[in-house]
């Protein structure tokens, strides 16, 4: 346990949070854990203030050792594999805070679960955290356990690190240390569900909103007078002198699939088949001669021409961004190729998500994991004044997507706060991943306000359009989210502390897979998992009998303001690569 004091310095503002003294042996040890914040530093009566900086930790701790009937002492009052948590407001072991729970049930797969998003004032209520996090006095071979440590920053940006180190142990009658039989894992848990998540070939569907508020500037579309522009770059494919959204979201695709081929091109584990990609465009409605009916403005890849790939999709996804000799490529020069075959009104929002399902139906390989990426400005508009009905039936058709029994699909969305509050609250509640039910009945009956994310919707799912430019780095971001998650190091827990014992630790990209070092942003809630095991089969494991090991495992952070971090990209701080819990 530290007793280290926090250090402040005005150009360096920097916290140190002790996220807990986490600890595993065979025999009894007591463990603790601190945890130190700092708020302000300011000079009183002269003239500088400096700003603040805090960050806050939660935690949710699983265990995946005997039964709780055998060693009841080993878990909370919800049972086997539920430990502690913070926020834990009924004390069961389950995070929780007011209507908040990591999960509705203790028998729910704690996978299917989410650390709480918490927000800066969540953390003013609440009284500091009971500790240790782990303490576990029986820990047999074949045991294993995981806990997801949940980080927020107030008030200002900030760089952040993970750090830790050995604060006690007591080597096994055969003179041996535990530390050095624990296998771990540390990674950025994107999702925050306490599950390191891995590549699986997957089947990708882009499912596009192509609607007027995504062309004409009479609905919006046009957001800049000048030429299509991203940062300091021109695409010069078209002809047009304006910037319409339509043309922000094809940007945004070709970084999704460059970053998508940079990974490929980069890391050993991943090849080209392990991604197909689908689409899927829709507009609004076309009267075709009957005002009475109008029909549905929706196509996918499988009606488009050189897409490739029978069933509508291609693993030959350079392909898709990639300019031919005349200037074309499905992907790219979207105004133009879909002004042509679209005119109508109202946004087909739903009706797409019934294209989706048929899309994922109808594939070739039904064993790759479906995904899909939304992007919509809108609401479910489909002529006269906008009723709940609309915003019922596109939930029960989200619903559909993410539930079907053979192709349940995860679904990312890029939304907006339209004008309409009900439109942004669905966006929210259809975001999340597959076989995860969408409350319908509850979102209705709650006339599509409050909490999203209390009926189905996840926030690691949803991606927020605060200023249409962000558009094309949204979409790089979905892609690090259907990416591995980031490892930060991996080998035995010896190895693992001997690593974050380096001043002032290992440093955690806010955007990894992109150039640089990012800051993460005030008010947003990132995870980092830490996942252990004690595997069955070593030699020489009777040495370790009676060991005992204390460690600390905590979070540097510093304003991203006047500081620069240079990136460390010679060290991926990758020890080894151990099959760990799966």
């Amino acid at each position: 346990m530290s007793d280290q004091k926090p250090t402040f310095s005005l150009s360096r503002r920097r916290v140190l949070a002790g996220l807990g003294a986490v600890g595993v042996a065979s025999a009894g040890a007591g463990l603790g854990t601190t945890a130190y914040f700092s708020d302000r530093e300011s000079f009183e009566g002269n003239t500088l203030t400096a700003g603040q900086l805090a960050i806050h930790g939660s935690w949710q701790q699983l265990y995946y050792g005997a039964d709780d009937s055998e060693r009841p002492q080993d878990y909370g009052s919800a049972g086997r594999p539920w430990v502690n948590a913070f926020p834990d407001d009924n004390g069961d072991g389950i995070q929780s805070l007011g209507n908040l729970t990591y999960v509705d049930d203790p028998a729910d797969d704690p996978a299917l679960g989410r650390n709480l998003p918490l927000s800066c004032g969540d953390f003013e209520g609440l009284d500091q955290a009971a500790r240790p996090v782990i303490s576990l006095g029986d820990v047999k071979p074949g045991d294993e356990g995981e806990v997801t440590f949940g980080f927020t920053l107030c008030d200002n940006p900030g760089y952040v690190w993970l750090n830790g180190e050995v604060a006690d142990e007591t080597p096994g009658q055969g003179d041996a240390q535990l530390a050095d039989f624990i296998r771990a894992k540390v990674w950025r848990d994107e999702d925050c569900d306490n599950v390191y998540d891995d590549l699986e070939p997957s089947d990708i569907v882009l499912m596009l909103d192509f609607s007027g508020s995504m062309l004409y500037s009479q609905f919006g579309g046009i957001v800049n007078s000048d030429e299509i522009t991203v940062g300091d770059s021109t695409y010069g494919e078209t002809n047009y002198s304006t910037t319409a959204k339509i043309d922000l979201v094809e940007q945004g695709v070709i970084e999704f699939v460059d970053l998508l081929l940079t990974e490929i091109a980069n890391d050993p584990d991943i090849s080209a088949s392990d991604f197909r990609i689908g689409a899927v465009f829709f507009d609004g409605y076309s009267n075709d001669g009957d005002s009475s009916n109008p029909g549905p403005n929706v196509i996918t890849s499988a009606d488009i021409s050189g897409w490739g790939g029978s069933d509508g999709f291609t693993s030959d996804i350079a392909d898709l961004i990639t300019l031919d000799g005349s200037g074309d490529a499905p992907l790219r020069n979207l105004r133009d190729q879909l002004d042509d075959l679209f005119d109508g009104t109202g946004t087909a929002l739903e009706e797409g998500f019934g294209e989706l399902i048929d899309l994922f139906d109808g594939r070739s390989d039904m064993s790759r994991k479906p995904q899909s990426v939304t992007f919509t400005d809108g609401e479910p508009f489909f002529g006269g004044s906008l009723q709940n009905d609309r915003f019922e039936d596109l939930l029960t058709a989200a619903n559909a997507a993410r539930t079907d029994a053979d192709y349940a699909t995860s679904i990312f969305i890029v939304g907006d706060d339209t004008g309409d509050s009900r439109a942004a609250f669905t966006q929210r509640v259809m975001a999340g991943p597959a076989n995860v039910p969408i409350d319908v009945s509850g979102a209705t009956s709650a006339n599509f306000s409050g909490d999203p994310f209390a009926f189905g919707g996840d926030p690691a799912f949803f991606f927020n359009i605060e200023d249409p430019f962000s558009i094309p780095t949204l979409f790089a971001q979905i892609a690090v989210e259907i990416l591995p998650e980031e490892v930060l190091a991996c080998g035995t827990l010896a190895d693992i502390l001997a690593l974050l014992t380096s001043d002032p630790g290992r440093i955690i990209d806010a955007q990894p897979r992109t150039n640089g070092i990012d800051c993460f942003e005030p008010g947003e809630t990132n995870c980092i998992g830490f996942s252990w095991e004690f595997p069955i089969g070593q030699e020489n494991v009777n040495d370790v009998q009676g060991a005992s090991v204390e460690f600390d495992l905590g979070l540097y952070t510093e304003q991203c303001r006047h500081n620069f971090v240079e990136d460390p990209s010679s060290d991926n701080g990758l020890i080894d690569e151990p099959p760990i819990l799966g």
